[in-house]
């Protein structure tokens, strides 16, 4: 089967929402709250709302997964949700609150920590969901492995997550796994790269600063 052409599965998408994970510990960046971690004078939410307006279909929301800073997080205009679990229970537990806001559209989630996200990520996972109707979500690979965190999901994923977090489990992989989810595979591994220690960071700046 052929994959359709940009303008026809443009034309063809459903509306969706959009969930950025923003929820962490931020233990390895010491403690920081990682959506306000800045990188090339902006902090990693707003790299991540840009992500999510270049796609080739933008979202119909945005939601924001966070368990701090509530209030500067709402600045951004966009609805906030907190876990409704606790004690940090991992990023599953933000995309569980992502879902109970999302009786009908599909739901994208992204980390706040990769902002060289591609433009096409909502756009091939969708056409994977449509080549599987009966599959639940998608999610992106790359050379360097599964990116579990970069996945849309179909609501109906809600309580299977309920369940698996219920049984105290927190891997991504293993929950999409049991889904029987779709991996749909990216060539560039650099455009799924996670900004989550500051040795990452410091990398990235020009020689000579501090």
């Amino acid at each position: 089967m052929s994959e359709p052409s940009h303008t026809e599965h443009k034309n063809a998408s459903a509306p969706y929402d959009a969930l950025i994970l923003a929820g962490g510990k931020g233990s390895r960046l010491e403690g920081r709250d990682k959506g306000w971690v800045m990188h090339q004078g902006l902090p990693l939410i707003e790299h991540a709302l840009a992500c999510l307006a270049a796609q080739t279909t933008i979202p119909t929301r945005v939601l924001i997964s966070a368990n701090r800073n509530i209030d500067a997080y709402k600045q951004t205009g966009r609805i906030v949700v907190t876990d409704e679990r606790a004690d940090f229970a991992g990023p599953l537990a933000g995309i569980e609150a992502g879902l109970m806001r999302c009786k009908k559209n599909n739901l994208l989630v992204i980390p706040c920590d990769t902002p060289l996200l591609p433009s096409d990520l909502f756009e091939r996972l969708e056409a994977a969901l449509a080549e599987y109707p009966s599959t639940l979500a998608a999610y992106a690979v790359t050379p360097d492995g599964p990116q579990p965190l970069c996945c849309l999901l179909r609501p109906s994923a809600a309580g299977w997550l309920a369940k698996y977090l219920d049984e105290q489990q927190a891997a991504a992989i293993k929950w999409l796994d049991q889904l029987g989810a779709c991996a749909v595979h990216f060539d560039d591994s650099t455009a799924f790269s996670n900004f989550n220690t500051m040795e990452m960071f410091q990398s990235l700046k020009p020689k000579g600063q501090a």
